[in-house]
Protein backbone atom coordinates (compact mmCIF):
# COMPACT_ATOMS: atom_id res chain seq x y z
CA UNK A 1 0.00 0.00 0.00
CA UNK A 2 1.21 3.41 -0.93
CA UNK A 3 -0.42 6.77 -0.10
CA UNK A 4 0.82 9.69 -2.20
CA UNK A 5 -0.29 13.32 -0.89
CA UNK A 6 -0.95 14.83 -4.08
CA UNK A 7 -2.58 18.20 -2.44
CA UNK A 8 -5.52 19.29 0.06
CA UNK A 9 -7.64 15.83 -0.46
CA UNK A 10 -6.38 14.79 -3.68
CA UNK A 11 -4.55 11.91 -3.07
CA UNK A 12 -3.42 8.90 -5.37
CA UNK A 13 -3.68 5.25 -3.15
CA UNK A 14 -1.68 2.01 -4.78
CA UNK A 15 -3.92 -0.50 -3.51
CA UNK A 16 -3.77 -4.50 -4.37
CA UNK A 17 -2.12 -3.87 -7.78
CA UNK A 18 -4.39 -0.54 -8.53
CA UNK A 19 -4.09 3.07 -8.65
CA UNK A 20 -6.68 5.20 -7.09
CA UNK A 21 -6.96 9.04 -7.54
CA UNK A 22 -8.69 10.27 -4.50
CA UNK A 23 -10.85 13.57 -4.48
CA UNK A 24 -9.12 14.87 -7.77
CA UNK A 25 -9.10 18.95 -7.38
CA UNK A 26 -6.44 20.06 -10.10
CA UNK A 27 -7.31 23.75 -10.50
CA UNK A 28 -4.26 25.72 -10.39
CA UNK A 29 -3.42 27.95 -7.58
CA UNK A 30 -5.24 30.82 -6.87
CA UNK A 31 -7.94 29.90 -9.55
CA UNK A 32 -10.70 29.82 -6.59
CA UNK A 33 -12.00 33.33 -5.19
CA UNK A 34 -11.56 33.97 -0.91
CA UNK A 35 -14.16 31.64 0.69
CA UNK A 36 -16.91 34.93 2.74
CA UNK A 37 -16.58 33.96 6.73
CA UNK A 38 -13.69 31.89 6.28
CA UNK A 39 -10.84 32.83 9.09
CA UNK A 40 -8.59 33.79 5.89
CA UNK A 41 -10.98 35.66 4.05
CA UNK A 42 -8.75 37.17 1.47
CA UNK A 43 -7.22 34.25 0.83
CA UNK A 44 -7.61 32.59 -3.17
CA UNK A 45 -7.24 28.94 -3.28
CA UNK A 46 -5.68 26.21 -3.94
CA UNK A 47 -2.92 28.13 -2.14
CA UNK A 48 -0.47 25.61 -4.03
CA UNK A 49 0.31 24.46 -7.31
CA UNK A 50 0.06 20.86 -7.62
CA UNK A 51 3.20 19.24 -7.40
CA UNK A 52 3.74 17.26 -10.54
CA UNK A 53 1.52 17.41 -13.62
CA UNK A 54 -2.09 16.62 -14.42
CA UNK A 55 -0.93 14.11 -16.65
CA UNK A 56 0.87 12.04 -14.06
CA UNK A 57 -1.05 12.54 -11.73
CA UNK A 58 -4.28 10.89 -14.27
CA UNK A 59 -2.21 7.66 -14.80
CA UNK A 60 -4.28 5.58 -12.13
CA UNK A 61 -6.59 2.63 -13.25
CA UNK A 62 -10.04 4.56 -10.96
CA UNK A 63 -11.20 7.41 -9.26
CA UNK A 64 -12.82 7.73 -6.32
CA UNK A 65 -15.12 10.59 -5.55
CA UNK A 66 -16.25 11.03 -1.71
CA UNK A 67 -18.73 13.88 -2.90
CA UNK A 68 -18.53 16.35 -5.41
CA UNK A 69 -17.68 20.01 -3.86
CA UNK A 70 -15.41 22.21 -5.29
CA UNK A 71 -12.17 21.10 -3.61
CA UNK A 72 -12.96 17.47 -4.15
CA UNK A 73 -13.71 17.15 -7.92
CA UNK A 74 -13.72 20.32 -9.50
CA UNK A 75 -14.54 21.55 -12.92
CA UNK A 76 -10.71 21.03 -14.15
CA UNK A 77 -11.15 17.71 -13.10
CA UNK A 78 -14.39 17.29 -14.96
CA UNK A 79 -12.47 18.42 -17.81
CA UNK A 80 -9.64 16.50 -17.49
CA UNK A 81 -10.50 12.97 -16.48
CA UNK A 82 -10.54 10.60 -19.38
CA UNK A 83 -14.95 9.81 -19.87
CA UNK A 84 -14.12 5.78 -20.15
CA UNK A 85 -12.36 6.06 -16.86
CA UNK A 86 -14.08 4.06 -13.92
CA UNK A 87 -15.19 6.80 -11.01
CA UNK A 88 -16.69 5.53 -7.74
CA UNK A 89 -19.43 8.73 -6.30
CA UNK A 90 -20.85 7.96 -3.07
CA UNK A 91 -24.56 7.19 -4.03
CA UNK A 92 -26.84 7.91 -7.25
CA UNK A 93 -27.45 11.75 -6.77
CA UNK A 94 -23.90 11.80 -7.21
CA UNK A 95 -23.55 9.32 -10.00
CA UNK A 96 -25.88 10.71 -12.04
CA UNK A 97 -24.01 14.55 -11.74
CA UNK A 98 -20.92 12.61 -12.73
CA UNK A 99 -22.75 10.82 -15.79
CA UNK A 100 -24.26 14.15 -16.72
CA UNK A 101 -20.87 15.22 -17.11
CA UNK A 102 -19.83 12.72 -20.09
CA UNK A 103 -18.37 10.01 -17.66
CA UNK A 104 -19.29 6.65 -19.02
CA UNK A 105 -18.20 4.25 -16.26
CA UNK A 106 -19.69 5.47 -12.59
CA UNK A 107 -20.21 3.06 -9.76
CA UNK A 108 -21.68 3.53 -6.86
CA UNK A 109 -20.33 2.97 -3.53
CA UNK A 110 -21.88 0.62 -1.24
CA UNK A 111 -21.60 -0.23 2.80
CA UNK A 112 -21.39 -4.07 1.53
CA UNK A 113 -18.34 -3.18 -0.52
CA UNK A 114 -17.66 -3.18 -4.08
CA UNK A 115 -14.86 -5.19 -6.06
CA UNK A 116 -12.31 -3.28 -8.48
CA UNK A 117 -9.80 -5.51 -9.95
CA UNK A 118 -9.61 -7.94 -6.49
CA UNK A 119 -9.55 -5.04 -3.96
CA UNK A 120 -13.23 -4.33 -1.71
CA UNK A 121 -13.88 -1.06 -1.31
CA UNK A 122 -16.65 -0.29 1.53
CA UNK A 123 -18.81 2.92 2.20
CA UNK A 124 -18.31 4.87 5.28
CA UNK A 125 -20.31 7.50 6.52
CA UNK A 126 -19.37 11.26 7.86
CA UNK A 127 -21.08 13.88 9.71
CA UNK A 128 -19.62 16.87 7.28
CA UNK A 129 -19.95 19.45 9.98
CA UNK A 130 -21.49 18.75 13.45
CA UNK A 131 -23.45 21.92 14.28
CA UNK A 132 -27.42 21.83 14.80
CA UNK A 133 -27.45 24.83 12.31
CA UNK A 134 -25.06 23.36 9.90
CA UNK A 135 -27.29 22.79 7.29
CA UNK A 136 -28.06 26.18 6.85
CA UNK A 137 -24.66 26.46 5.28
CA UNK A 138 -24.97 24.46 2.70
CA UNK A 139 -28.40 25.52 1.99
CA UNK A 140 -26.87 28.53 1.42
CA UNK A 141 -24.39 27.98 -1.03
CA UNK A 142 -26.36 25.77 -2.11
CA UNK A 143 -23.66 22.60 -2.00
CA UNK A 144 -24.99 19.22 -0.46
CA UNK A 145 -24.05 18.32 3.08
CA UNK A 146 -23.69 14.67 2.16
CA UNK A 147 -20.14 12.83 1.67
CA UNK A 148 -18.75 9.29 2.52
CA UNK A 149 -15.40 7.50 3.30
CA UNK A 150 -13.84 4.48 2.08
CA UNK A 151 -12.25 1.46 3.69
CA UNK A 152 -10.16 -0.68 1.55
CA UNK A 153 -9.32 -4.20 1.87
CA UNK A 154 -7.33 -7.02 -0.69
CA UNK A 155 -5.90 -10.26 0.07
CA UNK A 156 -2.73 -8.63 -1.72
CA UNK A 157 -2.48 -6.35 1.02
CA UNK A 158 -1.57 -7.17 4.91
CA UNK A 159 -3.25 -4.16 5.84
CA UNK A 160 -6.48 -2.29 5.70
CA UNK A 161 -6.98 1.40 4.65
CA UNK A 162 -9.79 3.74 6.24
CA UNK A 163 -10.02 7.04 3.96
CA UNK A 164 -12.55 9.08 6.60
CA UNK A 165 -13.08 11.23 4.01
CA UNK A 166 -14.84 15.12 4.94
CA UNK A 167 -15.93 14.57 8.93
CA UNK A 168 -15.90 15.42 11.97
CA UNK A 169 -15.31 12.97 15.14
CA UNK A 170 -18.37 10.94 15.36
CA UNK A 171 -20.09 7.90 15.89
CA UNK A 172 -19.45 6.63 12.26
CA UNK A 173 -16.17 6.81 12.49
CA UNK A 174 -15.71 5.77 15.71
CA UNK A 175 -18.13 2.49 14.09
CA UNK A 176 -15.45 2.04 10.86
CA UNK A 177 -12.65 1.64 13.40
CA UNK A 178 -14.28 -0.93 15.54
CA UNK A 179 -15.85 -3.20 12.55
CA UNK A 180 -12.78 -2.53 9.93
CA UNK A 181 -9.61 -2.43 12.59
CA UNK A 182 -7.93 -0.70 10.29
CA UNK A 183 -4.09 -0.11 10.14
CA UNK A 184 -3.99 3.26 8.46
CA UNK A 185 -6.29 6.19 8.85
CA UNK A 186 -6.18 8.78 6.74
CA UNK A 187 -8.24 11.97 8.04
CA UNK A 188 -8.89 15.46 6.20
CA UNK A 189 -7.75 16.98 9.31
CA UNK A 190 -7.18 20.91 8.73
CA UNK A 191 -10.55 22.16 10.63
CA UNK A 192 -12.39 24.08 8.30
CA UNK A 193 -14.72 26.35 8.88
CA UNK A 194 -17.39 29.07 7.56
CA UNK A 195 -18.10 31.87 10.46
CA UNK A 196 -20.76 31.54 12.22
CA UNK A 197 -20.49 27.56 12.15
CA UNK A 198 -18.60 25.03 13.61
CA UNK A 199 -16.39 22.83 12.02
CA UNK A 200 -17.02 20.75 9.16
CA UNK A 201 -13.94 18.52 9.08
CA UNK A 202 -11.54 17.22 11.73
CA UNK A 203 -9.37 19.05 13.77
CA UNK A 204 -6.42 18.33 16.78
CA UNK A 205 -9.57 17.16 19.49
CA UNK A 206 -11.02 14.73 16.78
CA UNK A 207 -7.52 13.87 15.81
CA UNK A 208 -7.11 12.76 19.39
CA UNK A 209 -10.11 10.58 18.88
CA UNK A 210 -8.94 8.90 16.16
CA UNK A 211 -5.66 8.43 17.84
CA UNK A 212 -6.81 6.73 21.31
CA UNK A 213 -9.64 4.78 19.42
CA UNK A 214 -7.15 3.00 17.04
CA UNK A 215 -4.02 2.86 19.16
CA UNK A 216 -2.46 0.39 17.08
CA UNK A 217 -3.14 2.60 13.36
CA UNK A 218 -0.98 5.14 12.14
CA UNK A 219 -2.98 8.03 10.92
CA UNK A 220 -2.10 10.37 8.41
CA UNK A 221 -3.24 13.67 8.15
CA UNK A 222 -4.74 15.49 4.85
CA UNK A 223 -6.66 17.88 3.09
CA UNK A 224 -4.08 20.69 4.85
CA UNK A 225 -2.22 24.01 3.55
CA UNK A 226 -4.72 24.51 0.58
CA UNK A 227 -7.97 25.90 1.35
CA UNK A 228 -9.13 29.31 2.90
CA UNK A 229 -11.27 28.13 5.35
CA UNK A 230 -8.72 26.24 6.52
CA UNK A 231 -7.90 27.12 10.81
CA UNK A 232 -5.15 24.79 11.14
CA UNK A 233 -2.05 23.81 9.26
CA UNK A 234 0.42 21.62 9.04
CA UNK A 235 2.83 23.53 11.46
CA UNK A 236 0.54 22.77 14.14
CA UNK A 237 -0.52 19.41 13.81
CA UNK A 238 3.41 18.91 13.88
CA UNK A 239 3.75 20.36 17.39
CA UNK A 240 0.03 18.71 18.17
CA UNK A 241 2.27 15.41 17.59
CA UNK A 242 5.12 15.89 19.43
CA UNK A 243 3.17 17.56 22.32
CA UNK A 244 1.77 14.05 21.98
CA UNK A 245 4.39 11.95 21.63
CA UNK A 246 2.46 10.38 18.79
CA UNK A 247 5.50 11.84 15.88
CA UNK A 248 5.99 7.47 14.97
CA UNK A 249 1.89 7.04 14.52
CA UNK A 250 0.92 10.34 13.02
CA UNK A 251 1.91 11.43 9.51
CA UNK A 252 1.89 14.90 8.08
CA UNK A 253 3.03 14.29 3.96
CA UNK A 254 3.73 17.53 2.23
CA UNK A 255 2.53 17.93 -1.32
CA UNK A 256 4.00 14.77 -3.39
CA UNK A 257 5.24 13.14 -0.38
CA UNK A 258 4.13 9.54 -0.50
CA UNK A 259 4.36 6.60 2.56
CA UNK A 260 4.99 3.01 1.80
CA UNK A 261 2.48 1.04 4.39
Amino acid sequence: MIFQQIRSATAIVTFGGSRFLIDPWLAPKDSCPPIPGSANSTLRCPIHELPMPVEDILKVDAVIATHLHFDHFDETAMQAIPKEMPIFAQDETDAETLRGNGFADVRVLKYGGVDFNGTTLFKTDCIHGQSGEIGRLYENLPIRREACGVVMRSPKEAKTLYLAGDTVWCDYVAAAIRDYCPDVIVVNAARARVAPFGPIIMGLEDIGRVLETAPKATVVASHMDNVGHATLWRRDIRAFATQRGVEARLLIPEDGEAFEF
